[in-house]
């Protein structure tokens, strides 16, 4: 399927859409503190997911803690070149979701302040899942839209794995994937896949 053929897109958002400079490092050691134990290498929002399992009581505070380190950094969050014209664009012709590990209240800042939240039809955050793959399938029931004619796009190695859970096809932003791991697209900017959709 052609890139500008399906009929609904779903987009992650930090580092996808958007630049949101959390101070993550310390993110890290907050989340660190809290579980007793340093998180070395273990992604961040995993070891969230696993603490908020295991010790639910945990969650509420994990979430604050995530909440006030993400809303200091709203003000500075700056989409990415063409983020604005390739979602506008799609809008008017497909149904747009977005999935992400931020918060709600920080999604609907960032999106409000650059008045793109409206051209969402679906938003699932972590408050949804902390599975990226649950949260796709949340996004596809939310819009109506089939697996297969529907278009992740994230900037990850766990985008692509997730997505190929969900039965999405996936076009990875901005880096180089590798392995035996591969989305169906690559694309080095979001500025060069917008002007492939467009």
């Amino acid at each position: 399927m052609k890139l500008r053929d399906y009929a609904a897109y779903i987009f992650d958002l930090d580092g996808t859409l958007f630049t949101i400079p959390v101070d993550w490092a310390t993110v890290r050691e907050e989340v660190g503190r809290m579980a007793g134990e340093p998180l070395d290498t273990v992604p961040l929002f995993k070891k969230v997911e696993q603490l908020s399992s295991v010790r639910p009581s945990l969650k509420a505070p994990l979430f604050a803690m995530l909440d006030s380190h993400e809303l200091k950094a709203v003000a500075g969050a700056v989409p990415l070149e063409g983020a604005a014209e390739l979602l506008s664009s799609l809008s008017k012709v497909a149904k747009l979701g977005l999935v992400t590990m931020q918060g709600t209240g920080t999604c609907d800042r960032i999106l409000g302040r650059h008045r793109l939240g409206e051209l969402f039809d679906a938003m699932v955050t972590r408050e949804d899942s902390l599975d990226r793959a649950v949260q796709l399938w949340v996004a596809l029931k939310s819009l109506g839209a089939a697996p297969g004619e529907t278009l992740f796009m994230g900037d990850r190695l766990n985008d692509i794995i997730c997505g190929r859970r969900a039965g999405v096809d996936v076009v990875l932003v901005g880096k180089e994937a590798f392995g035996d791991v591969r989305p169906d697209f690559t694309f080095p900017s979001l500025l060069q896949l917008k002007e492939s959709v467009l």
